[in-house]
């Protein structure tokens, strides 16, 4: 597995954090969207996208980044 992230500012929100976890090639298995700024994670355990578009465009992330802040995401109750 792989993690890689993006980043885009949200207007009245701040910067909301795209991450995914990527199996093969540009394979989606999870993904997530943090905004920390306004202490929201929304988490994609099933994508409807399967195939990362452009996928050297975007930031390597650490395993133990994407799997903190998806708990912190199980623990808001949000999926």
């Amino acid at each position: 597995m792989r993690y890689l992230k993006s980043a885009m500012p949200v207007p009245g929100k701040g910067t909301a954090y795209m991450l995914y976890e990527i199996e093969g090639e540009n394979t989606i298995v999870r993904m997530m969207t943090h905004i920390p700024e306004a202490n929201e994670i929304t988490r994609y355990p099933y994508p409807t996208v399967y195939t990362l578009f452009e996928p050297d465009r975007l930031d390597e992330a650490a395993k133990e980044e994407f799997d903190y802040i998806w708990e912190m995401g199980s623990e808001q109750g949000k999926t």
